[in-house]
């Protein structure tokens, strides 16, 4: 983790976190464009059978899981709040596009004295160790200003911690108990 923040800044602390599944992926607009426009004119009409394929399959995911996730809205609240253009779905998106299919909801939170760095492999797994954390990358940061309150919200089928932005925004996470305690203690005052 060394090699992530800049020169002269202090790491206070590394928290393992997974974005809500109650979060969906970005909507295509907010994606980034995998091959860019040069490889969509070399490619012509095949990229446009890519395209309607994942077209199809948004809207497949949206009809089956979006569903299944509409239910769990009911019992456990919104994943994310004030849409994708808010703090939080910065947050969201930076996190989210660590893969290629914007699948990725594994983020290091590390917090630093000057800023909160999002740091990932973009592998959609957790890194537990030091030596699996040497791997990441950053994949966004926040201002301490932008974090606001940290609220857990830990029941018996939810290990949910609500971070809550200043923009009024909601991102929903999944925090390991080990890892709630730190999260707590290195959020905002």
């Amino acid at each position: 983790m060394a090699h992530l923040p800049v020169p002269g800044e202090r790491v206070h602390g590394i928290v393992d976190a997974d974005l809500s599944d109650l979060i969906r992926r970005p909507p295509r607009r907010y994606r980034k464009e995998r091959f860019g426009r040069a490889a969509d004119a070399g490619i012509g009409c095949l990229s446009l059978v890519f395209d309607f394929g994942e077209s199809v399959s948004d809207l497949l995911e949206d009809c089956t899981w979006g569903l299944i996730r509409t239910f769990r809205r009911l019992l456990r609240g919104r994943g994310l709040t004030r849409g994708w253009e808010s703090q939080a779905g910065g947050f969201a998106r930076a996190v989210r596009a660590a893969d290629n299919d914007h699948e990725n909801d594994d983020v290091l939170l590390v917090f630093t004295d000057r800023r909160i760095l999002l740091a990932g492999s973009g592998t959609n797994t957790p890194g537990r160790t030091l030596a699996d954390r040497r791997g990441a990358r950053v994949l966004g940061e926040l201002p301490h200003a932008h974090l606001v309150r940290v609220e857990p919200r830990h029941t018996w089928i939810s290990s949910r911690v609500d971070l809550h932005f200043a923009d009024g925004s909601l991102a929903a996470l999944e925090v390991h108990p080990k890892e709630l305690a730190a999260l707590v203690a290195l959020g905002p005052r």
